[in-house]
């Protein structure tokens, strides 16, 4: 298999992997509020998007060994959310995964406190997750954001389509993956109780303090 070539060799997370593949991983949707646009120009679903990237993350971290998972529901005011404990076992990831790893503090955590820790304040945390990733390939120099929801974002073209090209059947095999998790339920309840968390504009606490 030839190697595959990346802009100063750079090593990418899984999560970006799939974010380049978006257009062709996840049925054009999202209407006027929720879509936002792929690399390949398509708008599809922000919440569908990134709940993929966020369990293509866990799969990956989890399938290479970098953390031990385990059920654990987390008390949160008078109700609880199904949730994992995260443990990392190793601090070396590229790109998002890396995130995801010190966002643990390197403390057994709960996955929703995680995913507090990682989704940005403002009106559309999830679109801000989504950047979150795609900032590995404006790092990168690849690629400029543009606009809310990927209006006016730019690409190198010649990088995006021969990336594309490249990590396309290992995108499309993690997505799978991930997607048919056993353990999908609580790590998706622990990203909406956080996504809901952050749209909050005013909190008085940091948001390290857990």
């Amino acid at each position: 298999m030839t190697d595959i070539q990346t802009p100063n060799g750079i090593e990418f997370s899984a999560a970006a992997k799939c974010y380049l593949c978006g257009g062709r991983l996840i049925a054009p949707g999202g209407g006027l509020y929720f879509g936002v646009r792929t690399p390949q120009g398509t708008k599809v679903d922000c919440r569908s998007w990134c709940k993929g990237l966020m369990l293509v993350t866990i799969e990956w971290l989890d399938s290479n060994g970098y953390v031990q998972l385990w059920p654990a529901d987390k008390k949160m005011g008078l109700s609880h959310v199904k949730s994992l404990g995260v443990r990392a076992l190793y601090s070396d990831a590229p790109g998002f995964s890396g995130d995801f790893l010190r966002a643990t503090q390197w403390q057994d955590v709960y996955l929703v406190d995680i995913f507090n820790r990682l989704a940005p304040y403002g009106d559309a945390p999830m679109v801000g997750l989504l950047d979150k990733v795609a900032e590995e390939f404006d790092r990168a120099g690849i690629y400029t954001k543009g606009g809310y929801g990927g209006h006016g974002d730019v690409w190198n073209t010649e990088w995006l389509t021969y990336l594309e090209e490249a990590w396309y059947a290992e995108a499309y095999d993690i997505w799978q993956r991930a997607w048919a998790r056993p353990d999908q339920e609580p790590i998706l309840q622990s990203l909406m109780y956080a996504v809901a968390a952050n749209v909050e504009q005013e909190r008085d606490h940091d948001r390290f303090d857990f």
